[in-house]
């Protein structure tokens, strides 16, 4: 554990500093504390370090008055910081993600610290907005922004050789404080909230007297009438409660037009404003909170006895079963206990309607945490948290995990089962999930996972003890799980019913859902118009040069793109082998899916969400806001669609071609299709009768899809959990995959081959490979990759010995310019 902070005031140079560079090198670098400066663990301190005049901020480990005799310590610049701005736990977890994870301390501080706080001598300054500000006494100052309003960038060293200082980073951040200078990168990520329209009552216009006078002047204007019956229905304007209705919502629930609307709002009917999208209203007040169910209640008891004896506790509950209704009271008891909570998510951009619900309860309370936050933004929460104004609940992405908190004493890690959580490039390769428990751990903090499909070793865990296990196994309200019927691909075929990729039950289901006015999902795990285009007369397939992978076809670009490294290239006219013009597109992917539905359902609004259509700041909001509002009929997405969608009037999912989840060549291909199939089925019908899914597949009798369809989660675990004990995977082994790269091939195998013999003689069999990646080839760099499996019980030994080889391995010249790429606990 990190020991309390303690301030040295030197009377001579006999205390010494061991700082984390924001570097990927191992280890600690000891410095000399100069006579008379103030230092504490967690504070910032600008350091030299090799060679040259390089200066980093570095963060102080620890403090001690040891200095091997062999070794010479260079000098600290400067202080950065008055107080420290890392805690002590934040450094025990930045220690233990370093460990387990394999990985440098200074990888971890380049992904925990936000990059305004992380100055180093490459790092590139622009006037700021307040670049006119008076700055008297200050001629180093005007005189380095002078130099930049002339529209210069400079790095720190350079602006450092502009003023004649060794180390500028006290006047670069002194100026960073007073808004008069920026990091390039805040200018890139400068972020604007997404607005959102609403309509409500003019003013003067409330009240059942003034309403029943414009039903009456209305009764002309039939399309006008509807617009205000559905509005008084939707805003309950007559009640003590009015909700806010928003402008798309009303259009698509009366059946009008935005003209028709916009003539109400003319008469003085209706008024129209704009808010940022998930703030609620302020003048409509707090929300109470909503009576539990029985079930809810139960469940509720049962966490909190549970935590009683567990310091982590899963939550299975159905989806629509009211799980983030539990997670609102235990964060409501939290907070009465001036205790903070931590509310992970998988992805922060498809959890509006979450944040939306939470600031309706709590206020500003609440603090989000994301990736698309502007730089300054995210180092203004950090900052903040650190002080006496810290939010009660910060709600966030995986990043979240690296905040420092002062009072934590609930983490909430929502849909833990999710993929995203995993981070995967760069380093710390990190499991946020993970990461929480440990986080809690160090702050003596309970963690409710929540899931209607665990992850294996959750369930494991869960199963055997280690953590506590709670279920809700009913919808809210009693709503009836959805009804989920599978379709064979191939007897539709033989019978000719195929309208493009779509079933004739599949269309009947969707046009009956479209004449109700109710919604649609449409689940495509593909991207693109079609993943490959082939020559009918030789086989020839397109391929990326810089990568081993066929090419896929976006007619909106009309381009062929490699989804590994992001080249373009034009589509072939002829085929690159034989000449032949004769090409043929084979498969499909979301784009020709949204073409194929506008050709079934011309009526219909269609709108795609996969990651060419989310690419933009506000895009995703933007379907995600108009799906919510009714203004789109059929939406189409890859797996986002999977993730925690909570939609009134979605009653009817289509999964396309199912067989493809299954055959993912991973082991854990059939916990990820079966996660992935009954988290899109939850979508439907979660509010008043049951939905239905429709699944098309070729084998229809795959044991996969019978457990989907009988929603047992119990029954895939058991499945599953036999496999993986036969073969030796997770929950019962830990995996730590090494992926090598370079461009000469055979040096790559060279390595690959040398590193397998020298961890044969500890791991024997457990080590499987080195193996050919199935896309062996990625931005004109060679892969091999290696799998060492590691026995529970010894695993921090045998990765110190992996460590250890590793080191040695690629310690020989002819090795060392082979990449390594080291991942723990690979998903």
């Amino acid at each position: 554990m990190i020991r309390s902070s303690i301030t040295f005031v030197l009377s001579a140079i006999n205390v010494y500093a061991e700082v984390i560079l924001p570097l990927a090198v191992p280890g600690t670098f000891t410095y000399a504390v100069p006579d008379g400066m103030t230092v504490m663990p967690g504070m910032r301190v600008v350091v030299p370090f090799g060679r040259g005049r390089k200066l980093y901020g570095a963060v102080v480990h620890k403090l001690h008055t040891n200095l091997p005799a062999d070794r010479k310590a260079r000098f600290i610049l400067s202080v950065l910081d008055a107080t420290p701005i890392v805690l002590p736990q934040q450094l025990e977890l930045w220690e233990r993600m370093s460990a387990h994870y394999m990985c440098t301390l200074g990888e971890v501080m380049i992904a925990a610290l936000p990059a305004q706080l992380n100055l180093t001598s490459e790092t590139r300054l622009v006037a700021g907005p307040d670049v006119g500000r008076e700055l008297q006494g200050q001629e180093r100052a005007v005189f380095l922004l002078n130099a930049l309003e002339e529209g210069q960038v400079l790095t720190l060293e350079q602006a450092g050789e502009l003023l004649g200082l060794k180390d500028p980073m006290p006047v670069v951040k002194r100026l960073m404080d007073q808004g008069a200078l920026l990091l390039e990168e805040q200018l890139k990520a400068d972020h604007k909230p997404r607005m959102t329209a609403y309509i409500r009552l003019a003013p003067g216009q409330s009240g059942e007297t003034s309403l029943h006078g414009w039903f009456d002047r209305l009764e002309k204007a039939p399309k006008q009438l509807e617009v205000l019956m559905r509005f008084v229905e939707l805003s309950q304007c007559l009640t003590d409660r009015p909700k806010e209705v928003p402008r798309a919502k009303l259009i698509h629930v009366s059946g009008s037009t935005s003209a028709v609307v916009e003539q109400l709002v003319k008469k003085g009917l209706f008024e129209r404003y704009e808010r940022e999208e998930g703030r609620p209203d302020p003048d409509l007040g707090p929300v109470i909170a909503p009576t539990l169910s029985t079930a809810q209640q139960q469940a509720l008891d049962q966490v909190k006895e549970a935590f009683t004896a567990h310091e982590v506790v899963l939550l299975r509950g159905v989806t629509s079963s009211g799980k983030t209704e539990l997670y609102t009271t235990l964060i409501m008891e939290t907070m009465a206990r001036d205790e903070q909570v931590l509310y992970l998510l998988p992805e922060i951009a498809l959890t509006t309607q979450i944040i939306a619900r939470l600031r309706a309860r709590f206020g500003e309370d609440v603090a989000v945490f994301h990736s698309r936050m502007a730089q300054h933004e995210r180092t203004a929460l950090w900052l903040r948290c650190l002080g006496e104004d810290r939010p009660a609940v910060v709600v966030g992405a995986r990043s979240a995990v690296f905040l420092p908190f002062k009072r934590l004493g609930l983490v909430v890690v929502d849909e833990e089962h999710d993929p995203s959580y995993k981070q995967h490039e760069p380093a710390p390769r990190y499991h946020a999930r993970d990461m929480a428990i440990v986080l809690a751990g160090l702050h003596r903090a309970k963690v409710l996972l929540g899931s209607a499909t665990p992850g294996m070793e959750s369930m494991h865990n869960a199963h055997t003890g280690k953590y506590g296990s709670v279920e809700l196994l009913v919808r809210f309200g009693d709503v009836r799980m959805p009804v989920i019927t599978r379709v064979d691909l191939r007897d539709a075929a033989r019978r000719k019913s195929m309208h493009g990729h779509f079933t004739e039950t599949l269309v009947t289901h969707i046009q009956q859902a479209l004449d109700k006015r109710e919604q649609v999902i449409v689940f495509q795990n593909r991207r693109g118009y079609v993943p490959v285009w082939q020559c009918e007369s030789c086989g020839w397939i397109p391929q990326c040069d810089q990568c081993d992978v066929s090419l896929t076809y976006h007619k909106y670009q009309h381009q062929l793109r490699c989804h590994y490294c992001g080249r373009h290239y034009p589509p072939p006219t002829k085929c690159e082998q034989c000449a032949s013009p004769r090409l043929r597109m084979l498969g499909f992917g979301t784009e020709k899916i949204e073409e194929e539905l506008a050709g079934l359902f011309p009526e219909a609004r269609i709108a795609r969400m996969d990651q060419d259509t989310t690419r933009g700041k506000h895009a995703l909001d933007r379907i995600l806001t108009n799906f919510g509002q009714g203004a789109v009929d059929i939406l189409v997405g890859t797996q986002m669609v999977t993730k925690g969608l909570d939609f009134d009037h979605v009653s009817t999912v289509a999964i396309l071609n199912a067989d493809n989840l299954m055959r993912f060549p991973d082991f854990r291909a059939h916990e990820r299709a079966f996660q992935l199939m009954a988290q899109v089925a939850g979508r439907s019908g979660r509010r008043k009768t049951a939905g239905m899914v429709i699944i098309q597949a070729q084998d229809v009798q795959h044991p996969i899809l019978e457990l989907v369809v009988e929603h047992d989660v119990e029954g895939m675990y058991r499945r599953e959990l036999e496999h993986r004990r036969a073969h030796g995977y997770p929950p019962f082994m830990r995996l730590v995959q090494l992926t090598l790269k370079h461009r000469s091939e055979e040096k790559v195998a060279r390595t690959a081959h040398e590193l397998a013999l020298a961890l044969r003689p500890r791991f024997g069999d457990l080590v499987l490979g080195p193996e050919i990646p199935v896309v062996s080839r990625i931005r004109d760099k060679h892969l091999r990759r290696l799998l060492v499996k590691l026995a529970r019980s010894s695993h921090h030994a045998d990765k110190e010995f992996l460590r250890d080889t590793i080191d040695r391995v690629f310690g020989d010249p002819s090795h060392s310019a082979v990449q390594l790429v080291t991942d723990v606990d690979p998903m």
